[in-house]
């Protein structure tokens, strides 16, 4: 399967699940490969990347038509880049926009929120969302409390008080894999975290209207209970990805990062490296032993 990318989706009972999305075949869309708590992975990953396809104005992802090798550290060839519709609102401000006017009038036309998440470090950061899909956004990127800001019609508008507020001291856009790895062991009681956003929120009264914050708990999406020593990063950056195992059992997920087992060692991997690489759930793998701290204790 061809990695396209790492998703989220609600299902009933304000529950999620979690997996990748892929090109396999001949198909029109990608297909969904459900990543389960348990489940045994031998996955093999090969290369090179390659193009994963651009989004039309619907937003859905479409194959590359001639499916090239994309370009270095990017997951679409120069092609695709260019017609993908989304690319210009990743990078928008709310200053300019340079979507195409079919995709700016829908996007005036949606209700977006910002909102602030928390991480289990004391992180702070401030995004936009369309408010329909808010919450998936939060499970996303593994956020482990949020609460919507405002909301706000129009992307445009969203994006200039995302960028005003982001500006403020306390809070970031952008919350990196590496902090987030760090945290996973981590434990921030609901107290704190809700002291910290009001706190935060308290100083935004000359750009906000005053309200109430109602911080959500997250932790109960992500399966990461049991997880009780510090999980080793599958690989070094460095290292070639073609050619790469990615064993264990599934401990759970959180944003895009997934937690393997084998006996008592923990592993995560970002999954969004996988990005543009084919895997193969079938190859014969290398025999793995690997101990942990616990098997010492």
């Amino acid at each position: 399967m061809h990695v396209t990318s790492v998703t989220w989706r609600p299902t009933e009972n304000d529950a999620f699940e979690q997996g990748v999305l892929s090109w396999t075949g001949s198909e029109e869309t990608p297909k969904f490969t459900r990543l389960f708590t348990g489940e045994k992975l031998s996955w093999t990953i090969t290369g090179p990347r390659m193009c994963i396809g651009s989004r039309n104005e619907a937003g859905r992802l479409v194959p590359c038509p001639e499916h090239i090798v994309s370009r270095p550290r990017q997951v679409r060839c120069g092609p695709c880049a260019a017609v993908d519709s989304m690319d210009p609102c990743i990078r928008c401000t709310g200053i300019r926009c340079n979507a195409s006017e079919e995709r700016r009038t829908r996007c005036e036309e949606t209700d977006y929120v910002l909102y602030l998440a928390v991480f289990n470090d004391q992180t702070l950061k401030v995004g936009v969302s369309t408010a329909r899909r808010v919450k998936t956004r939060w499970v996303e990127q593994g956020a482990d409390f949020a609460t919507v800001l405002a909301e706000i019609q129009g992307g445009r508008a969203a994006r200039r008080l995302e960028d005003l507020v982001g500006r403020r001291r306390g809070a970031t856009k952008q919350v990196r894999s590496k902090r987030k790895i760090a945290s996973l062991t981590e434990q921030l009681d609901y107290s704190v975290a809700e002291e910290l956003a009001k706190r935060f929120s308290s100083s935004l009264v000359e750009v906000l209207p005053e309200h109430e914050v109602q911080l959500e708990d997250l932790s109960m999406h992500y399966n990461l209970d049991s997880l009780n020593a510090r999980p080793l990063p599958w690989r070094k950056r460095s290292e070639p990805m073609d050619g790469m195992q990615l064993l264990g059992d599934v401990v759970g997920m959180k944003g895009s990062l997934l937690v393997t087992r084998i006996g008592s060692a923990f592993t995560v991997a970002d999954l969004k490296q996988l990005v543009g690489y084919t895997v193969h759930p079938d190859l014969p793998v290398k025999i793995v032993t690997q101990s942990g701290l616990l098997d010492y204790i």
